[in-house]
């Protein structure tokens, strides 16, 4: 369900340019991007009327960007004596805004068009006005006309404004020249769906086990000492969010508001989104402190509040659920956000924004585009799933969210370039790609909320999905593992992108994403790697975490052992069949296709035969200065048994070169059936004495006469750290 709004955009990618504009009169200077890319089909039908009041939002041009940007690449170094060291938010006004001669400059201006100054921000980036259509239109040489945007009164400047060339050079963009952008919440309510809420949708044990974040909560990681901000549009009504909290035993309230441009929190047409947003990140994060960020409706108040949200600095998470369609967006509003953005970035706040509901199609129609700000660089943009769990919630499989409820954003941006960490498999497009990440989202799965909001259309316990869900979901992972990296004395998540990326493009300890490889968001098909329907894939909580807080970090041992860590296996996720493995199967059969893979397009699978005995080794050589072996498996069970008796059995072994068994670290049978499973097991103490030897990596299967059971192995990793 996400909401619209309109955003900003620039980061490590140029920005491309949409439409020429018209030559500015002598002494002025054109200042570009400012009509939306989706009117330029459209003619207008009236001037706007002249004693119309305007609210503006002036964003003024950061210095140093080049510097900003690379010092932005540094902070995510872990080669660079800058990784990891943010800025205060008066280091980067210092260092990066705008002069305090530039404001006075730009406002001594407006003030000589009749154009009043409310207010000027901390950082010196947003200069907040108002005047009428009249003294706008001659302060800025602009016609602004009224449009009809498909049944939607509109109004919008004809030309792109122009300024004194003395002040040309200082302003990026003046937002509320036009109301194109419309900041709505498209969320979908279903109720009565067939989960475990009281209202239908998946209760927080539910998403916390799907996406194993219940082993980040049992170490103590609850998100306590971190702050998120959610950034709304709209109020919420208190008592809601608190009886979701004590339904599901999450502990007393956490959150406060912070008002921004006179916004009050009154519950509307939008509460929905902000009691969604606030009861999930309950879910996931019930210890961290929640700061509701809520503005105005306008094109001004979403500038201003992003910016509030980076200059307090409180909040190192943010999620975001409203958007908009870029192209309704002029470039200049999103040079604009993405400056703000940049700040956030350089300061290690993170934000998570949904992708969008439309799937491929964010404007509607058949043309395709993405959301803002989830398109941005310094944004991790994300996508939605289906979502199907097993008993007690255990991760079952996902698919791409794209049917008749909607599907999950994902696209490529027609005005940002490629950023430098989004790299590696698929991911070669010359402009930037969303989503990053993704997580459940299709209405028919959904999340359990409580909302009681007459205005919002809710009246008690339902289910809503949307990729407004999954957003914050993603925030309150992101705030957990920052408790658990800090407890480690390791570096948090940061901005986030790069640390994302790092763990798809290099070999980890463990599997921290689910590899969604099958549907499509109403256009882009998921597939093996990156894809622009579901981006990397959907968290595995822990793996994150831990990968984050291993060798992956940036100096460190995998799993806290010290070292390097490698991965002693070739082909461990069977994509090049059963090369480098060594098959037998009294049946006959090939061990590894592609009937059932937990990623990918092929995994290990025994029996599924009576009198089956099928089995499936490698053989590797232990480094002679190992310290911790690790062994990790995905593994998936289904039987035509009944009962609890066991007669069918899946073995992991470790064996010397020669097929002695050296340990057996799991034994599971027909009773154990359930969907797939992740296992790891510290083998270290059992392999002690083969330091600098080898040893085979085995699973096995074995059947009885009749009834018998399917077992499925995929995504082995047996991990070395020396």
């Amino acid at each position: 369900m996400l909401l619209a709004l309109v955003a900003s955009v620039t980061l490590q990618g140029t920005a491309l340019t949409f439409a020429a504009s018209h030559a500015a009169p002598t002494g002025r200077q054109t200042l570009p991007g400012h009509v939306a890319p989706v009117l330029k089909h459209y003619t207008p039908q009236r001037a706007t009327a002249k004693g119309n009041g305007l609210q503006l939002s002036i964003s003024l041009n950061l210095r140093n960007r080049a510097a900003l940007t690379a010092l932005i690449a540094a902070q995510n170094d872990p080669t660079s004596a800058s990784y990891h060291h943010y800025l205060t938010p008066q280091e980067f006004s210092a260092e990066f805004s705008p002069t305090q001669q530039t404001v006075d400059s730009v406002v001594a201006y407006l003030r000589s068009q009749n154009i009043h100054v409310s207010s000027v921000s901390s950082n010196r980036l947003l200069v907040d006005a108002s005047g009428t259509v009249a003294n706008v239109e001659q302060a800025f040489g602009v016609t602004i006309d009224d449009y009809n945007l498909n049944g939607r009164h509109v109004y919008s400047p004809t030309s792109d404004p122009s300024v004194p060339a003395s002040i040309g050079n200082a302003i990026v963009n003046i937002s509320g020249l036009d109301n194109v952008a419309q900041y709505r919440h498209a969320g979908t309510q279903i109720k009565n769906i067939p989960h475990t809420g009281p209202g239908g949708g998946y209760t927080p044990s539910e998403l916390r086990t799907a996406y194993d974040v219940n082993s980040l909560i049992s170490n103590g990681d609850t998100g306590s000492g971190q702050t998120t901000a959610i950034f709304e549009l709209d109020g919420y009504q208190s008592s809601d969010v608190n009886t979701y909290l004590s339904n599901y035993g999450l502990g007393s309230a956490k959150y406060s508001n912070v008002l921004v441009d006179g916004a009050s929190n009154t519950a509307g047409a939008g509460a929905i989104e902000v009691e969604l947003d606030m009861e999930v990140i309950s879910a996931i994060s019930p210890s961290a402190t929640q700061k509701i960020y809520i503005g105005p409706n306008s094109s001004s108040g979403v500038n201003d509040t992003y910016n509030k949200i980076v200059t307090d600095n409180l909040a190192k998470v943010t999620s975001i659920s409203w958007g908009e369609c870029e192209a309704n967006s002029g470039n200049s509003e999103l040079s604009a956000l993405d400056a703000i953005f940049a700040q956030g970035a350089a300061q290690g706040q993170a934000f998570f924004a949904a992708a969008g509901d439309s799937g491929a199609y964010d404007c509607g129609g058949s043309s395709l585009g993405v959301d803002s700000p989830a398109d941005d660089p310094y944004v991790v943009g994300v996508g939605g799933t289906n979502l199907s769990v097993g008993s007690g919630g255990t991760y079952g499989s996902e698919s791409t969210w794209g049917n008749s409820n909607g599907g999950g954003g994902g696209g490529v941006s027609s005005y940002f370039t490629r950023p430098s960490y989004q790299s590696g498999t698929n991911l070669t497009n010359a402009h930037r790609m969303v989503p990053d990440v993704s997580a459940d989202a299709d209405p028919a799965t959904g999340y359990s909320v409580y909302c009681t909001v007459s205005a919002a259309s809710c009246s008690g316990w339902l289910s809503v999905g949307g990729t407004s869900a999954a957003a914050p979901l993603w925030a309150g992972i992101a705030g957990d593992t920052n408790q658990y990296l800090a407890g480690l004395s390791k570096p948090v998540l940061g901005s986030a992108s790069a640390s994302l990326y790092k763990l798809y493009n290099t070999s980890q300890t463990y599997s921290a994403y689910h590899d969604v490889t099958s549907g499509n968001n109403l256009y882009y098909s998921a597939t093996t790697g990156y894809d622009l329907a579901t981006g990397i894939g959907t968290p595995d909580a822990w793996n994150l975490a831990r990968d984050l807080g291993g060798s992956s970090s940036g100096g460190g041992g995998g799993g806290g052992g010290g070292g390097s860590t490698t991965q002693l296996l070739t082909n461990p996720g069977f994509e090049s069949g059963s090369t480098s493995w060594t098959e037998t199967s009294s049946g006959g059969y090939e061990i590894v296709d592609s009937s059932n893979p937990h990623s990918g397009s092929d995994s290990a699978y025994f029996c599924g035969y009576d009198s089956c005995s099928d089995a499936l080794y490698q053989t590797v050589t232990l480094p002679s200065t190992t310290t911790k072996v690790t062994l990790s498996y995905w593994l998936n069970i289904t039987t035509n048994e009944s009962g609890s008796t066991c007669y069918d059995y899946f073995y992991a072994r470790l064996r010397t070169s020669t097929g002695t068994t050296i340990s057996t670290p799991q034994k599971q049978c027909n009773a154990n059936a359930q969907g797939w499973t992740q296992y790891t097991f510290d083998v270290t103490s059992a392999l002690s004495s083969y330091k600098g030897k080898q040893v085979q990596v085995y699973f096995g299967g074995t059947t009885d006469s009749s009834q018998s059971s399917n077992f499925y192995v995929d995504d082995v990793a047996f991990t070395a750290t020396y």
